[in-house]
């Protein structure tokens, strides 16, 4: 188990050393959480997308991470009009009505408008993970073979929306767990170090939590996904 440890740390650790962005797209969730954290000592910019009014607990952990890794943080506070638009320009981008994936990616328009606007022109984002390490919660109901069966599936149809969308803006965008390496290890890594019980709860990406438990803080760690 320490081998495999030590492997995901060293490649994850030379992914996001690969990246040359200043800017990081923040959600307050695991995956940009540890993007951040090899990302330290450096001058980085982050950007949190926050729905005005209703905050959820986003925003806590978006400000807890910057706070304990030295980041500038800028919240972008969005009304409903704002979200409309930006629903209405994601849905010109990626000709899709797939409500699901609309909601998840206007998230990432607005925050992908948000820095083109103020002159930038790349972001690093957190997108794979959630793939590569069965981070989604309809994993926690299956059984190895169904989640062995699923994940392969996934691998040979996965996309990301935001690579379309940043394109369309003119933003180039960094993600570290699409790094040919961690994909690679990903793929060969058994179901059982993506799927676990650990205080007495099933998770998705068990092993990127038990590998960072102890540099970012247990209550984004073990934050279920939402």
């Amino acid at each position: 188990m320490d081998k495999e440890f030590k492997k995901l740390y060293e490649i994850l650790d030379e992914s996001v050393s690969e990246c040359d962005s200043h800017n990081i797209s923040l959600s307050g969730g695991l995956d940009s959480s540890i993007i951040s954290f090899f990302l330290q000592p450096r001058k980085i910019d982050a950007i949190c997308i926050i729905a005005d009014g209703f905050p959820g607990t986003d925003l806590f952990h978006c400000q807890t991470i910057a706070q304990k890794f030295g980041f500038p943080l800028t919240l972008k506070m969005v009304n409903v009009e704002e979200i409309i638009t930006g629903i209405d320009e994601t849905i010109k981008i990626l000709q899709i009505f797939n409500n699901i994936e609309i909601r998840n990616s206007v998230v990432m328009y607005l925050a992908l408008n948000s820095i083109r606007k103020e002159g930038y022109t790349s972001i690093i984002t957190g997108d794979g993970a959630d793939e590569l390490f069965a981070g989604y919660n309809f994993f926690l109901k299956m059984n190895k073979t169904e989640l062995e069966e699923s994940l392969k599936r996934i691998w040979e149809t996965m996309h990301f929306p935001t690579q379309r969308i940043a394109k369309s803006l003119g933003i180039n965008t960094e993600s570290p767990f699409l790094h040919e390496k961690v994909i690679d290890f990903a793929k060969s890594l058994p179901t059982s170090y993506k799927v676990k019980v650990e205080h007495k709860q099933k998770y998705g990406k068990w092993i990127l939590r038990k590998l960072f438990e102890n540099k970012i803080p247990k209550s984004i760690v073990w934050r279920k996904k939402a």
